[in-house]
């Protein structure tokens, strides 16, 4: 799916989304721009690799030896390979930070729901030590 999606280029509903969050995403953190570099890496990497193995992209000044042709071609898929990695390392960050931000927006829900609960419930007893305590 990823080399056809590379082969097939981007729609007129992508352009604007590839404008923002072209893979090389610079917003922040961005994980929309984090995974669509890392996808764009798997899709470049698996078009290199298949386009080796039909024989297409050898430079002629290696095509004439077996094995220098297969060693160019194993140090182009290691470059390319390095890149995903690379990229799936940004993609992990993103995520991470981004469950981060949510993880700290849960907890803070769930103090504001606390207190506005603890102190819906004080209106007719009123405020005490112990309901101090209990938050």
């Amino acid at each position: 799916m990823a080399v056809q999606e590379a082969r097939r280029g981007s729609g007129s509903d992508r352009d604007a989304y590839e404008a923002a969050h072209g893979g090389g995403c610079t917003c922040g953190d961005c994980p929309h721009g984090a995974r669509e570099g890392h996808r764009r890496a798997v899709a470049a990497f698996l078009l290199r690799r298949d386009e080796f193995a039909a024989g297409q992209g050898l430079p002629a000044a290696v095509a004439h030896s077996a094995s220098a042709s297969r060693q160019w071609v194993s140090e182009e898929l290691t470059q390319s390979a390095e890149a995903v990695a690379e990229r799936g390392r940004a993609e992990g960050d993103a995520w991470l930070a981004a469950l981060g931000r949510r993880t700290a927006a849960v907890v803070w829900a769930a103090v504001v729901l606390l207190l506005l609960g603890q102190s819906l419930t004080a209106v007719g007893t009123g405020w005490s030590a112990a309901r101090t305590a209990g938050l």
